[in-house]
């Protein structure tokens, strides 16, 4: 049996999660506290982490490269964020799980657990 939302057993062996279209509030509270910003290297400003659903390791270049730290939003208030303008030195970025792990029922030609969530980015310093 997994712990749910983490694709691990108790002590901490990894569970071949069924592909699923999902997101949920917890998604995103694990994610802020999972991802870190690398900026300035050579590939640009990269978002670095592991996706709060199946636990795989992902990389994601942010188009932004004057980005300073991550902030946690709610996934609802994240959806009506997205929906108006973002505060000055905010942007709202959807993210998805692009993992190349087994997941079973996986369409074909996708990528990922089908995990979505969403992190606020910031060009304040914290």
């Amino acid at each position: 049996m997994d712990v749910p939302g983490t694709g691990r057993q108790p002590g901490g062996q990894p569970v071949e999660l069924p592909y699923e279209e999902i997101t949920a509030p917890e998604y995103t509270a694990l994610a802020a506290a999972l991802f870190t910003l690398d900026a300035g290297g050579p590939d640009g400003t990269v978002l670095r982490g592991s996706c709060p659903r199946c636990g795989a390791v992902l990389a994601a270049h942010a188009a932004q490269a004057a980005l300073r730290g991550l902030r946690l939003r709610s996934f609802p208030d994240a959806v009506r964020r997205m929906a108006a303008a973002p505060r000055t030195g905010e942007r709202v970025e959807p993210m998805r799980c692009t993992c190349e792990e087994p997941h079973p029922g996986r369409p074909e030609g996708r990528t990922g657990c089908g995990a979505s969530w969403t992190l606020l980015l910031t060009t304040q310093p914290d």
